[in-house]
């Protein structure tokens, strides 16, 4: 065991929590970039869709139709 795991398990639950709690600020922080995430992110965009030129006109078309409706009056 390290040094650090040995002071680490002599510490209370709470301290431990906070041990914890501060290491995940420093790599969140920027300094240290977890490639995980990166990868994780990198994933979802990839996933992120496009409309083409022929939905957006379809989508516009609809939208002019919609707003020729007459609204009732009571």
């Amino acid at each position: 065991m390290s040094e650090l795991q040995l002071k680490y398990n002599l510490l209370d639950t709470t301290s431990q929590i906070q041990v914890k709690d501060f290491v995940d600020f420093l790599l969140h922080k920027g300094q240290h970039k977890i490639v995980a995430k990166k990868e994780e992110y990198k994933s979802k965009l990839l996933k992120v869709s496009t409309w083409s030129s022929s939905d957006i006109n379809f989508l516009e078309e609809n939208s002019k139709k919609m707003n020729q409706w007459k609204i009732e009056e009571w």
